[in-house]
């Protein structure tokens, strides 16, 4: 059975975290597989277009091969043609700023670019919300930024907490 959690975060550009905090917010379906997809609202101020504003995430929650711990790893997508895809890891969601963010670069790989903040938190299970995230995620535009290939490497999200060291 299908999982509902609130997801928020922060992240640091600059050398400074984004104010305010946290700086977006949204829900996520998560599987049994701890695979999930969902949404978030950008909540800072920015000149964004109001494309920007709501992101769709796709990813996953596994147990690091550090000490065990669950962390959290997703790609981050827009609407906007402007706004390319972002990736969060959180290889220990016990330490939520053990985290980093990345963006991708032009040459096809994700580049970090400072730390990140990720909290999570279990709601109870409501087939009602689960349909409104999956109604407002199925609006993704998977035709522009790489979004296609993004959700095609859930396992890479996986991958990386397996491996965190």
């Amino acid at each position: 059975m299908s999982r509902i959690f609130n997801i928020s975060g922060n992240f640091m550009q600059f050398g400074k975290w984004s104010e305010p905090d946290p700086s977006f917010s949204g829900k996520i379906v998560v599987n049994e597989e701890g695979e999930f997809y969902g949404f978030c609202e950008e909540l800072y101020s920015s000149n964004m277009s109001d494309a920007n504003r709501i992101r769709y995430i796709a990813g996953a929650f596994a147990e690091n091969g550090r000490n065990g711990q669950q962390g959290i790893a997703f790609y981050k997508m827009s609407n906007d043609s402007e706004q390319d895809p972002l990736m969060y890891v959180t290889p220990d969601l016990t330490v939520p700023e053990s985290g980093s963010w990345a963006a991708l670069s032009v040459f096809g790989y994700f580049q970090e670019q400072g730390k990140s903040r990720i909290t999570v938190e279990e709601e109870t299970f409501s087939k009602e919300v689960e349909n409104s995230i999956k109604a407002k995620y199925d609006t993704l535009d998977k035709g522009i930024n790489g979004n296609d290939e993004l959700l095609k490497q859930i396992q890479c999200c996986k991958d990386i907490i397996i491996h965190a060291v």
